[in-house]
């Protein structure tokens, strides 16, 4: 009688996890799902799948049905990690002919610049080599340009107190 009621609690707890999985489509879906939108959720719930049918396995009625199951799932799996690996592999290629791409690129720039005129290379990260004949060229630091904008704001503000101070004379 035990194994009876251990029997239909197990089917009533299989019966209420299946309508939890309906609900938000369940660790199933993860199967059905592309391998490219796969979360990591997803990989958890197919592990849960394919555990539970592992467990199942060790029930004797059943055992077919659930063997058919299971290896339908693995092979689910195996396809998603080979869709994986295989655009993988193309992304890999793409980048390696970019990267290629771009020292060819670089090479080519730094043979040009070898051909021109010699760059002083005794400059620091923060200093720039000016055209003294640029009509637009910087002439002030920022640090002299933040000095003339604080001067101006102080004559502005004596400049009020002196208008104040006119208008109580008149």
């Amino acid at each position: 009688m035990e194994r009876g009621r251990d029997g239909e609690e197990e089917l009533e707890e299989e019966e209420e996890d299946k309508d939890d999985e309906e609900e938000d489509g369940g660790p199933e879906s993860a199967l059905e799902k592309s391998p490219f939108q796969l979360t990591a959720a997803d990989v958890y719930d197919i592990s849960s799948v394919v555990g539970r049918d592992l467990l199942q396995l060790r029930s004797g009625p059943q055992l077919p049905a659930a063997r058919a199951r299971l290896q339908f799932r693995i092979v689910r799996v195996l396809e998603m990690l080979e869709a994986l690996v295989s655009e993988s592999s193309v992304a890999e290629e793409q980048l390696r002919r970019e990267r290629d791409s771009l020292r060819r690129e670089l090479e080519q720039l730094r043979a040009a610049a070898r051909g021109s005129a010699p760059q002083p290379s005794s400059l620091g990260p923060d200093q720039m080599v000016i055209d003294l004949t640029d009509p637009n060229r910087p002439r002030f630091t920022l640090q002299e340009l933040r000095d003339v904008l604080q001067e101006r704001n102080q004559l502005k503000a004596q400049l009020l107190v002196v208008q104040e101070e006119l208008q109580c004379y008149k």
